[in-house]
């Protein structure tokens, strides 16, 4: 009886210590955060207590260099799959819409992506996952998720499921009042589901400093007021992880830098001039694209522009566009700091169908619309999608947690590191991403 009763311990014993292995780590994105935010917080008399202490009591970077364009949606799935945009499929923010047939349309759907997650390497080692608001989740294969869908008056009925289970919300019992900003509601939803839950790997993506960013600039006063409530919402998030799992591993990271922007340049506007863009006679109908046909297009991201060819073969029109460019370059009011062939861009794994991109000096950024003037003034303004180049457009990585060193500074490194970062704190395998995780154990 007595050895069978110390096989039944035994056996507990074992059960119990392999769930206790089992990892726990939560990677929460703060949108547009420069590295400077947290690293020169004196200098710009920012409080950032939780923040902070990731410098002393964790592994940072000074900053990351990020992916072609420097946007949201590709820098997430970049942190995720540890591949370039042109391998993962997520090209840009927006997807290209030449004759504007599905305004507003991104690309919020799982089924956009080319490329194994780490939350899908998560669930094959028996691991549960969780997302709040990760951009490019929509009918993802995620254990609790609430997915990212900013849906407007533009957009169509999301097809997929947007929160999973559908009682989701209901389950993890979290009131908020009718006057709480969508980052104190993704706050509340994380919290909720860690505590009900207690998932292996959550997923987080707050957005309100790239919010105040695009209005007013970085390091304005909105800006850094943002930041600071950042930085309270993510110490609540880590209390709620580590009261679960006091050796959970809290990765802080985000997607992008930020520019103050002054000047718009409407790089349509210049194709339609050139004749390269053919617009609709007479009075266009409201809702109606002033687009009729084209033979170039720009696919604008922010401080950079994919220029696209109806036909990629059609050589005239190839070199039309190459002489506009070249002529707008040598124009100091344009802003523009190179153009980049097919090439030079297919190399650095941008945007693989573009016969060229433009990339604009900080400070100017390419704008939507082929009406009016193309340049417009719109000062003290923010933007990212940039080249990675600029030292500006860096973001940020900061790990703290069990078996993580302490004030460990890993210079600049490389955004495609992050996901098999990661995936070693997980323990699962990113076979299709080659760059080396960062060295963040003691």
């Amino acid at each position: 009886m007595y050895k069978g009763i110390a096989a039944a311990a035994a056996l507990l014993f074992c059960t119990t210590a392999l769930f206790a292995q089992k990892p726990h780590v939560v990677m929460i994105s703060l949108d547009g955060m420069k590295p400077e935010y947290v690293t020169h917080a004196r200098e710009h008399q920012l409080h950032l207590p939780v923040l902070e202490r990731f410098l002393a009591e964790g592994t940072y970077a000074q900053g990351v260099v990020g992916v072609i364009p420097t946007v949201t949606y590709p820098s997430h799935t970049t942190m995720i799959t540890g591949l370039w945009p042109a391998q993962h499929g997520i090209l840009s923010n927006t997807t290209f819409d030449p004759l504007e047939q599905h305004p507003g349309e991104w690309y919020w759907y799982f089924r956009y992506l080319k490329a194994p997650t780490l939350y899908q390497a998560a669930h094959q080692t028996g691991l549960t996952t969780a997302a709040v608001s990760w951009p490019v989740t929509v009918d993802a294969p995620i254990d609790y998720l609430i997915a990212e869908f900013p849906q407007s008056e533009k957009t169509d009925v999301p097809q997929g499921k947007l929160v999973k289970p559908v009682n989701l919300k209901d389950t993890i019992g979290v009131a908020l009042p009718a006057n709480a900003t969508q980052d104190e509601r993704k706050t509340a939803w994380s919290i909720g589901i860690i505590n009900t839950f207690n998932p292996n790997f959550t997923l987080i993506h707050l957005a309100a400093l790239d919010h105040a960013e695009h209005e007013h600039s970085p390091f304005s006063a909105q800006a850094n007021e943002a930041v600071q409530q950042l930085d309270r919402q993510v110490g609540q998030i880590m209390d709620a992880e580590l009261k679960k799992n006091a050796d959970a591993k809290i990765v802080i990271v985000s997607d992008h830098g930020f520019v103050r922007v002054d000047h718009h340049v409407l790089l349509n506007n210049l194709l339609a001039k050139a004749g390269l863009m053919k617009l609709r006679p007479g009075t266009v109908p409201k809702g109606t694209s002033p687009i009729g046909s084209w033979q170039a297009s720009a696919w604008n991201a922010g401080g950079t522009a994919a220029i696209m060819l109806h036909d990629p073969t059609d050589a005239a029109a190839k070199a039309k566009v190459k002489a506009l460019l070249d002529s707008l370059a040598a124009d100091p009011q344009y802003g523009i700091n190179k153009v980049l062939t097919h090439e030079e861009v297919a190399k650095r794994g941008g945007y693989p169908d573009c016969a060229f991109l433009v990339d604009f000096k900080p400070g100017w950024s390419a704008a939507n619309g082929v009406d009016g003037a193309a340049i417009q003034d719109a000062p003290s303004t923010g933007t990212h999608g940039y080249l990675p180049d600029h030292p500006e457009l860096r973001s940020t990585l900061m790990i703290q947690g069990t078996g993580v060193a302490k004030a460990r500074h890993l210079g600049v490194i490389d955004m495609r590191q992050i996901a098999p970062t990661v995936a070693e704190m997980l323990g699962v395998s990113l076979p299709q991403a080659k760059m080396k995780p960062v060295h963040y154990q003691p």
